[in-house]
């Protein structure tokens, strides 16, 4: 169905991403419910992903570790698009 409506609002922010087993990507926007990144690894839809972004916080740098499920895929000329859906996630300090 296209065009569904989101529920929470979209802040439209790049950071690298690590694919936990290999290979990585780059986010396009974020949600508390879930993310858009691009990379050049492949991916299906329905499939479930681990993934961590670093980020910098006052307190120090930390690592967001999440799981989720592709809802999502469009082609970009060579990198993919994927849509997920957040399933898990937390927040840890880097070590």
């Amino acid at each position: 169905m296209k065009g569904t409506y989101r529920i929470e609002p979209r802040e439209q922010i790049t950071l690298p991403l690590q694919l936990i087993g290999g290979g990585n990507g780059v986010t396009r926007d974020i949600s508390a419910c879930g993310l858009y990144f691009e990379t050049d690894s492949e991916l299906q839809v329905g499939s479930l992903i681990d993934f961590e972004i670093e980020l910098d916080t006052p307190g120090g740098p930390m690592k967001f570790k999440a799981q989720g499920e592709i809802v999502r895929i469009e082609p970009l000329g060579g990198r993919t698009g994927a849509g997920v859906k957040l399933l898990a996630s937390r927040l840890v300090p880097v070590e």
